[in-house]
């Protein structure tokens, strides 16, 4: 009896002094929010995912890169969630082989001679991405939609940079069930909820996404999903780059092989851009004028940019230069001047040409 209250009472100091001390613990394992009080099952094995990103991602990198879809303050770091080059899904052991009279079989077993495992010849077939998608109250019909709606994303990129440009991108997406996860989750990546509704963390690879609806959800979850595509395929880029193609594939919509890019709802209203836009030249230079009464107006313009861009096959040969530019050097940005010089901004052609296109009516594009 004496040693099973002592034990007891050994047991009790010992988690008295974890608690006291969570602090400390939480700054050696170097997390914030390590200790998450009165936190639901769900929420306590999403925080637990964060955490162990949190604990393993911090050894590789220099410098520290953080994207939200509202005005999250922008550092960059020399990280990369790439796999390598983007190949051809594997057929999974299916092998295909042709007999006698020439017809071609397929079978989950290898005949004993002439059998080679089949490989997929459409390029809707490039194996683009590994999904580690924690969906929360959503079901496996919203990761089905996403996974489309990405390898749309990824096609996109590749009809611009070319595949022999391309990387195969580890994504990782948690959609947080309510407002209050949305903060614990964030509170243990360091990171603040305040005027933001997803955020992508390029330290650990890890993009939370806040549930208010499905549809909004799916648009955070493509815009945070750029973000982690971007600093994979090109390394670091300037946030007027990462934030406008973010906003410009918001809104991608799929339909057998093709894909339709919506202007964003947030900056469009009855198909005509609405409030008022940076010139280009000076959204290059506005690294530091991301918050406050500017953030709309800096992430209005970036979309706006980028549509531009995208909006004729001129516009697309300048966004491929520029984007090779970028790759060269991952851990570098291009300089101020060469962009002006890729996207002729310095030109008066440009204000007349681009004033074209962003002051008529806004249509999708269409790939």
């Amino acid at each position: 009896m004496r040693d099973w209250t002592s034990n007891l009472i050994l047991t009790a100091l010992v988690l008295l002094a974890l608690y006291l001390n969570r602090e400390t613990i939480a700054d050696r394992l170097g997390l914030e929010g390590y200790i998450v009080a009165d936190a639901t099952e769900q929420e306590q094995r999403d925080t637990a995912r964060l955490q162990s990103a949190g604990s393993t991602s911090e050894q590789a990198v220099n410098l520290e890169v953080e994207h939200s879809t509202h005005g999250a303050p922008t550092q960059y770091r020399c990280n990369s969630a790439s796999l390598g080059t983007v190949k051809t899904q594997s057929a999974d052991g299916i092998y295909t082989w042709q007999d006698d009279r020439g017809i071609t079989h397929f079978s989950d077993r290898p005949a004993q001679q002439g059998a080679s495992e089949y490989q997929f010849k459409s390029n809707h077939a490039l194996d683009y991405f590994d999904l580690e998608l924690d969906y929360g109250v959503l079901g496996l019909a919203f990761r089905n939609r996403l996974e489309a709606r990405l390898n749309a994303v990824f096609r996109t990129y590749t009809g611009i940079i070319g595949l022999g440009a391309m990387r195969k991108v580890k994504l990782r997406i948690v959609i947080a069930n309510n407002r209050r996860a949305y903060k614990k989750m964030l509170d243990v990546l360091g990171s603040s909820a305040a005027g933001n509704q997803g955020i992508y963390k390029t330290a650990h690879n890890i993009a939370v996404v806040e549930f208010r609806s499905e549809a909004q959800a799916m648009r955070t979850a493509i815009h945070e999903a750029v973000h982690a595509i971007n600093q994979a395929v090109l390394g670091n880029t300037p946030r007027w780059f990462n934030e406008g193609t973010a906003e410009y594939f918001e809104y991608i919509e799929t339909s057998m092989n093709l894909s339709q890019l919506k202007p964003n709802g947030a900056w469009v209203r009855n198909d005509y851009l609405a409030g008022e836009l940076l010139h280009p030249n000076s959204l290059f230079e506005a690294a530091g004028s991301w918050r406050g009464k500017a953030q709309s107006r800096m992430y209005r313009s970036s979309w706006a940019f980028v549509y531009y861009l995208m909006s004729s096959q001129r516009g697309r040969s300048q966004l491929k230069h520029y984007m090779h530019l970028e790759q060269e050097n991952p851990c570098d940005l291009v300089s101020f001047t060469q962009i002006q010089f890729i996207f002729e901004t310095r030109k008066r052609q440009f204000d007349n040409s681009y004033a074209q296109v962003i002051q008529q009516k806004l249509t999708a594009h269409r790939f």
